[in-house]
């Protein structure tokens, strides 16, 4: 391997002759096949040199002291009057973490001591409940994990058991945490509600400790959904029909977000093999239901993924549709694509609550709305699994609300001439007394 990054025999041989060259040259063949670039190997040769140089090597292996030692070694030795701090920074950073891998890949790096995190199999029990039991998606188990992790971190300092926990302990942990927004406090209450509970089903606390636990009052669909006009959102994917590769991907990326509301999950995880070209449609992964759903591919972004595919897309080995465009290849992750498209929306200079990639699911549910789909009909093209999730959207639908608005009471008192008219078995005397009360305030004589 030091023959494809070295020209020059002197240093080739003072390189085969540093310590630990068999161990160096593997760990360079194992990055050149995850696919790094040959600047990215040079770059790494060169500090896996340094590291053999200056490094202090033990029986037991180096630790993270070891290793910065050595970092702080090769900077003073190579010190140039061109390098700023900053950059200096950055390269001990990068040492260090080179230095880390690599210790680790060859099984000579001692590993510091990280204390058990409190109540750790408490957690762990419940995190497998929430997964094998109550079904969960992984994304929502992790956000749980967050929430809990960092309650039994605080309350560890206040409290050895589980069942030492008070109400007035609860209370105590919220008013630390005063800056959170409403939605923020539910979320957590909702985490600690459905951990006690399931500690209580253990006998690991009292069982009523669960119903003490307050959430501040949010109305259902007390919000609006935050979406993008769909002008503005023809407007984003317009903006990225240039030749750039990032906006190639970008460009794709969007569309299906877009156009089929799928989640920036659902995106993630789909792969070459999900795409039936010959019967032009896609297979979805639906995250949250643990289901798979096809949908139908439209000719728009067909071609958008095509010319990604043809232009853009790297050749590699791994499945996934979405690849960095930057060695080594890998899976778009979530945080990449969040960025991106966040940038994008920002680019548009239309003010938003949020920026992230739901406003495109929103926005797709709106358009939808607008071209008169019912409801159970969006909420099969957004992989709903109740119809309780779309009733959000009725409060954008426009043209319904104007309808409701636009409701005549002019023929009210003919109405109630009519009701009085009849038997009291036809009419119930509750909606009898409902339009003498209309009639009363006036309103049948509003044009």
């Amino acid at each position: 391997m030091f023959e494809q990054l070295i020209k020059r025999p002197e240093a080739l041989k003072r390189y085969r002759n540093a310590p630990l060259a068999p161990e160096r040259a593997r760990f360079l063949q194992h990055f050149h096949a995850q696919g790094h670039s040959h600047s990215r190997l040079v770059g790494v040769n060169i500090m896996l040199m340094a590291l053999a140089i200056h490094a202090e090597w033990h029986e037991g292996g180096m630790s993270t002291a070891d290793v910065e030692a050595a970092a702080d070694r090769w900077l003073a030795s190579n010190t140039k009057p061109r390098r700023t701090d900053r950059s200096l920074h950055g390269l001990r950073r990068d040492f260090i973490s080179l230095a880390t891998l690599f210790l680790r890949f060859i099984g000579r790096f001692a590993e510091p001591v990280v204390a058990a995190p409190p109540f750790r199999g408490e957690m762990e029990a419940f995190l497998r409940f929430l997964d094998e039991e109550r079904g969960l998606a992984p994304y929502t188990v992790e956000l749980r994990q967050a929430s809990l992790r960092r309650f039994l971190t605080w309350l560890a300092g206040h409290a050895d058991t589980i069942g030492q926990v008070t109400p007035r302990t609860v209370t105590q942990y919220f008013s630390v945490h005063r800056r959170w927004g409403r939605a923020s406090v539910k979320f957590h209450v909702n985490t600690l509600r459905s951990f006690f509970r399931f500690a209580a089903s253990k006998g690991w606390c009292e069982p009523r400790l669960a119903g003490t636990i307050d959430a501040p009052c949010i109305f259902a669909f007390e919000s609006l959904p935050q979406g993008l006009k769909w002008s503005d959102v023809q407007r984003l994917i317009s903006g990225l029909a240039g030749p750039d590769p990032v906006e190639i991907r970008d460009r794709a990326v969007i569309m299906l977000l877009a156009i089929y509301g799928l989640r920036i999950r659902e995106v993630l995880t789909l792969t070459l093999d999900d795409i039936d070209w010959a019967a032009e449609r896609f297979t979805v992964h639906r995250s949250k239901q643990r289901k798979h759903q096809q949908l139908p591919l439209c000719a728009e972004v067909g071609e958008a993924i095509i010319r990604y595919l043809r232009e853009v897309r790297p050749r590699s080995a791994c499945r996934q549709l979405f690849l960095t465009e930057r060695m080594p290849y890998r899976p778009y992750s979530r945080c990449g694509m969040d960025w991106a498209i966040r940038a994008r929306l920002k680019g548009l200079g239309v003010p938003l609550t949020h920026y992230g990639a739901h406003v495109l699911r929103h926005a797709c549910a709106t358009h939808l709305l607008a071209e008169g789909f019912s409801m159970k009909e969006i909420g099969d093209h957004l992989g709903h699994r109740s119809s309780q999730a779309t009733r959000i959207y009725a409060k954008v639908d426009f043209k319904a609300l104007r309808q409701v608005a636009d409701f005549n009471l002019s023929d009210l008192p003919e109405t109630l001439a009519i009701a009085e008219t009849l038997s009291a078995s036809e009419v119930p005397r509750d909606k009898l007394t409902a339009l003498r009360n209309l009639a009363d305030l006036g309103i049948g004589g509003v044009a």
